[in-house]
């Protein structure tokens, strides 16, 4: 028979600061971050997280990654350290279990850095056009932009950010 859980929440806090990236710079450094986090299951500066878990006595291996402390609480009882599994995860009993802790810690692997600068920088690119314009030309140089081009959602994409983030988007 075969054990299984359910994560029914997952309440991530907003961390203090991010890492500094070259290049970029006030609430662009921001939002690239949490486009990029959105992406990925590691995390480089601490904050809170709260999983709500269904579980039916498992091994429950968080999401995020690196956890750096964790309690469990099954309904009104004291919150308590769970005991390590065989797969480094985290001993679940039976029931509804709320799960606390801390995620995040640094340095940033280069890649990921990279991948900010890039997602940031191409985000920056095109906001530089004037509101309505799609078409410019210079010379010879006649470029037509489609907003779809420059929207966030494609940016991760177009940007080559994505490429460099597939090492870290499962723990």
């Amino acid at each position: 028979m075969r054990k299984e859980q359910a994560i029914l929440t997952q309440l991530e806090g907003i961390p203090e600061s991010y890492p500094a990236v070259e290049g970029v710079t006030g609430s662009a450094l921001a939002v690239a971050w949490q486009r990029i986090e959105y992406h990925i299951a590691f995390r480089y500066t601490p904050r809170s997280v709260e999983w709500r878990v269904l579980s039916t006595g498992c091994e429950f291996i968080p999401p995020l990654a690196p956890v750096s402390s964790l309690t469990i609480q099954v309904g009104d009882d004291a919150p308590v350290v769970p005991e390590t599994g065989p797969l480094g995860g985290y001993l679940l009993p039976c029931g509804l279990v709320t799960i606390t802790g801390s995620v995040g810690a640094g340095p940033a692997p280069a890649a990921v850095l990279e991948a900010v600068r890039r997602y940031a920088k191409y985000i920056e690119a095109g906001s530089k056009l004037p509101v309505g314009v799609n078409r410019f030309s210079s010379g010879d140089a006649d470029v037509s932009i489609r907003g779809d081009q420059i929207s966030p959602s494609l940016a991760m994409i177009n940007s080559g950010a994505g490429d460099l983030l597939r090492p870290f988007r499962r723990v």
